[in-house]
């Protein structure tokens, strides 16, 4: 087994480390490093993380970067799959666009027709937060019985509605492969962290809406069989969150935008069964954002729980050491 990495390592170190930089992208948004100083570079995770902040005033990751660096190093010495393209059939320069555009699977193979999640990290639409939201929630799921996989889906510059058509593509995806995959097709899940929660909020509702250029699944629904949205990003109207509608729509920015992607406002009867869930502390995304959705859905008399702790802040996916610790055992147990 080759030797991992820990928070004696540098971030010099990783990034070169040719058996991880080629995919680190994919796990790692390069948004984290890609203006830290060459003297930081070189530095000790462990000394790294008291000097250096993200771009949007955060301590560096460090535990994070480590995460996505030595799953890459674990699962290339065992010879397991690392990522899956769901995008064939385009000309190559919109391969090209859509190369990263990947499941990362957490699968048990002796497992057949099981449950299925596809999970979209946050980030704002501006990155894609596999360290905290991605990989150890699809762990989780996994131990929990599911064929977990998550979604690396577009993110800026690359704007609506392509977010969207890759979780569609995504949904597809696994039920056309639902045998080799172990997938039950008709149980699959979407979950959502943040502005992840608004792309599965949204296309819980707008699931055929949009067009697949290539025809591919045409004949396959792309409607989830259920929701679970996590201290979601859900209206464009109100508590908004300015910095990921300005990643999401661009310049082209308009308020009859805002109103037909605001999820309370197009939600039918007909919605997905949705757990959703945050925290009253929320200082990112407001709580309100996931009351709005709980009253939608109320009023549409669509199948819904909501449970809303009192603290833990935001971005803390699974909750460890927060009062929202256990909320995915009770969403599981909620959506069966």
């Amino acid at each position: 087994m080759a030797e991992l990495f820990t928070m004696n390592s540098s971030l010099k170190e990783i990034l070169e480390n040719e058996r991880v930089n080629k995919k680190l992208n994919y796990l790692f948004s390069s948004l984290y490093y890609s203006n830290v100083r060459p003297m930081f570079k070189k530095m000790k995770l462990k000394h790294m993380v008291r000097f250096v902040k993200t771009p949007w005033g955060r301590p560096f990751p460090a535990e994070g970067l480590l995460r996505c660096a030595n799953f890459l190093l674990e699962r290339r010495e065992k010879g397991e799959l690392i990522s899956i393209p769901i995008w064939q059939g385009l000309e190559e320069h919109e391969m090209v666009q859509r190369e990263k555009v990947v499941l990362v699977p957490f699968m048990e193979e002796e497992r057949k027709n099981a449950p299925c999640v596809i999970i979209c990290p946050g980030g704002a639409y501006n990155r894609v937060a596999f360290h905290n939201e991605g990989i150890p929630v699809a762990e989780k799921m996994r131990s929990l019985g599911y064929q977990a996989f998550i979604l690396n889906y577009r993110v800026y510059p690359d704007l609506y509605p392509k977010p969207q058509q890759d979780l569609i593509r995504a949904i597809r995806f696994v039920r056309k492969n639902h045998e080799k995959l172990g997938v039950d097709p008709e149980n699959v899940m979407i979950m959502g962290f943040s502005a992840g929660g608004h792309l599965c909020a949204t296309v819980g509702a707008l699931y055929d809406r949009y067009e697949d250029e290539t025809h591919r699944y045409d004949d396959i629904s792309a409607r989830p069989d259920k929701i679970c949205l996590c201290y979601p990003l859900v209206s464009l109207m109100t508590d908004i969150h300015e910095k990921c509608i300005e990643n999401f729509l661009g310049s082209l920015d308009r308020m009859e935008d805002r109103r037909a992607l605001s999820a309370e406002m197009i939600l039918s009867k007909d919605y997905p069964k949705t757990y959703m869930w945050a925290c009253e502390d929320d200082p990112v995304v407001m709580c309100s954002h996931t009351k709005m959705m709980d009253a939608a859905l109320t009023n549409k008399k669509a199948p819904h729980k909501m449970h809303m702790f009192p603290t833990g802040g935001h971005g803390i996916g699974l909750g460890e050491n927060t009062s929202a610790q256990g909320w995915i055992d009770e969403a599981v147990q909620f959506l069966k």
